[in-house]
């Protein structure tokens, strides 16, 4: 995949990490998904039409999740609820949003769709595309809590 298709989704998750939770966070290697499930427990799915048709996955760990959701709205919780839920789709959203802008830039013109909660590790994901997903796995840091999520996207 090109890399101008890459770069807006690195771009924009280190973005929307440092401006709405003040949270840094550092890419590991990313790698090329040929399955179609989700990467973590709790991920946000968005469709994508336009010059290119295709998915943008946001994917946590439960724990992960849970410590976004604390971040953000500074309460804690024990579990992954309609809160929690709520907090990643909104996230997944802005994400989306923030590489949608720096693909414009580019020249491809994308709209996208309401998104969608996945509750459940390695769940199967529909996908608009049946090209390949590249994977971008990000680690972040809360407290001494140290997490991997995933941006996981594909286009046609």
């Amino acid at each position: 995949m090109d890399v101008k298709y890459i770069n807006p989704f690195i771009t924009a998750t280190g973005t929307v990490f440092k401006t709405m939770l003040n949270l840094d966070t550092s890419l590991e290697k990313p790698f090329v998904k040929n399955d179609k499930t989700a990467t973590g427990d709790v991920t946000g799915v968005i469709g994508l039409a336009g010059d290119r048709i295709g998915s943008v996955c946001v994917s946590f760990t439960e724990s992960g999740a849970m410590l976004v959701y604390k971040t953000l709205m500074g309460d804690d919780c024990k579990e992954v609820s309609p809160e929690v839920v709520d907090a990643i789709g909104e996230l997944t959203n802005i994400i989306a949003g923030q590489a949608r802008k720096e693909l414009e830039r580019a020249g491809v013109n994308l709209k996208a769709s309401i998104p969608t909660i996945v509750v459940g590790r390695g769940s199967e994901l529909h996908m608009l595309s049946d090209s390949p997903m590249v994977s971008l796995p990000f680690c972040f840091q809360v407290d001494n809590s140290k997490e991997i999520m995933h941006v996981d996207f594909s286009f046609e």
